[in-house]
């Protein structure tokens, strides 16, 4: 588990980054409530595709 936190941690790290300062580039304001839309967004589809890639694994 702690392998997969720090995954989690460090891929949540970098979008949230990318994420803000694409946001800042291109519109030039920061709205925390899209943001946090954003990260809710982001880590649930990393947890489905976790869950489905591992259910097309065990099932040998």
């Amino acid at each position: 588990m702690d392998l997969r936190r720090n995954l989690y941690a460090a891929a949540f790290v970098g979008a949230s980054l990318s994420y803000i300062f694409n946001v800042l580039a291109f519109t030039g304001t920061f709205d925390a409530f899209r943001w946090v839309v954003f990260v809710a967004l982001f880590l649930g589809f990393t947890y489905g595709f976790e869950r489905l890639i591992g259910w097309q694994t065990d099932s040998t």
